[in-house]
């Protein structure tokens, strides 16, 4: 297991080596009505400066709002460069209507396709005809996937709760940044009321969605920075050891993590050298004893009325969306690197994989809804036994 380079009772957080105040103030409907043409240039040059860091670039407006960008052990890892990005003007502003004249349209993302899915704004054209394609696996189509992909967040809520609540973990580590439209606030920010000296890391393989990422909460506790959004691969086995490693992020590898691998795995691409389940047991091996994994993936069930044809629209969209969208259930169990499974519901005693819904449900259930059928989950633990195991 990696030695974490971030002391466990720091009393002071480490202080960004450049900060460049944003000089056109905060995001307001008042000061941002409508994207013009300067702005999407902005946008561009944003863009490009975040990939390219020594990039001259013509806009002011577009070096002010790169605020930090910040490489961290490049003499070990020169392909992996970590940025910690924190967002404050409205050139990179949250939940920013995206314009087909920017960086990255042409090319679908995990995070704009559930967006499309669940009926939001902020995807392109290609990321729509994914949802399509998507959407008719389903029952119910959009609907369908739009209630879904929301029982999914439910699901990601209900899992660090209890977490916070019966095992008193305080170190979360949510893999993929969250645009599914729900009434409720960012997952960051309910982990922060029920613990407030909770460390919440955010991991975004896009670097164009980590600029657009949730507008961070920069309160502090004695370990350093409470929320932190990290642009790397998460289906890479080694990505807890680099941030482990990394002194910029508040991390301790001495206490327990919850790592939250939900509605990304699906999106895995077909062609990568790695599995789901090595990518799991690879980044499992990294945490600590005590520690928990949390995934959700997509699936076929066996007795689906319209089963046959399922498979059929899985098999299509995976040639050419390049993903294996549904996985058999037997094969989402591996993910967990035989770990114990916690029991997914007061009312039984056989710990198993659920449709995310079913997890620990709020209330009574009063129906059975087919499409929740379609996506389930599970939360394993690492370590000595566990009651709830």
């Amino acid at each position: 297991m990696a030695t974490s380079a971030w002391p466990s009772r720091r009393k002071s957080a480490t202080k960004p080596t450049a900060v460049l105040r944003p000089s056109i103030g905060p995001c307001t409907s008042e000061r941002f009505p409508c994207l013009t043409p300067r702005r999407i240039a902005e946008h561009a040059e944003l863009f490009l400066l975040l990939k390219h860091p020594d990039r001259p670039v013509a806009s002011a407006t577009a070096r002010s709002t790169f605020l930090v960008v910040r490489s961290t052990r490049p003499e070990d890892h020169p392909n992996k460069i970590e940025r910690t990005l924190h967002v404050g003007s409205s050139v990179a502003a949250t939940r920013l209507m995206p314009s087909e004249q920017l960086a990255g349209h042409e090319r679908r993302s995990r995070v704009r396709v559930i967006d499309a899915l669940v009926g939001g704004k902020d995807n392109y054209v290609e990321d729509r005809k994914a949802a399509d394609k998507i959407a008719q696996v389903l029952p119910g189509g959009f609907e369908g996937a739009k209630r879904l992909f929301t029982e999914d967040f439910w699901f990601r809520v209900r899992v660090c709760r209890m977490l916070i609540s019966r095992a008193e973990v305080s170190h979360f580590v949510l893999l993929g940044v969250d645009q599914c439209e729900t009434s409720a606030a960012p997952l960051h920010k309910l982990i922060l009321r029920d613990a407030p000296d909770a460390v919440v890391v955010y991991v975004e393989p896009e670097l164009d969605i980590a600029t657009h990422a949730l507008e961070f909460d920069t309160r502090t506790n004695e370990r350093g920075p409470v929320v932190r959004v990290i642009h790397d691969d998460i289906y890479d086995p080694a990505l807890l050891t680099r941030l482990f490693e990394s002194s910029s992020v508040p991390l301790d590898a001495s206490e327990p993590v919850a790592l939250l691998h939900c509605a990304t795995l699906p999106f895995l691409p077909s062609d990568s050298d790695t599995t789901p389940a090595e990518v799991t047991a690879g980044q499992i091996d990294t945490l600590p004893d005590g520690s928990f994994v949390a995934a959700s993936h997509l699936c076929i069930p066996d007795g689906a009325a319209d089963h046959a044809a399922a498979v059929r629209a899985a098999d299509a969209l995976e040639e050419s969306f390049g993903t294996r969208l549904c996985r058999p259930e037997a094969e989402i169990a591996t993910f967990f690197g035989g770990l114990p499974l916690v029991v997914p519901s007061p009312l039984t005693t056989a710990p198993a994989l659920v449709p995310c819904s079913k997890w620990y449900p709020p209330g009574p259930i009063l129906e059975h809804v087919a499409v929740d059928d379609y996506n389930v989950g599970a939360v394993a633990h690492k370590g000595k036994p566990w009651p709830y195991c």
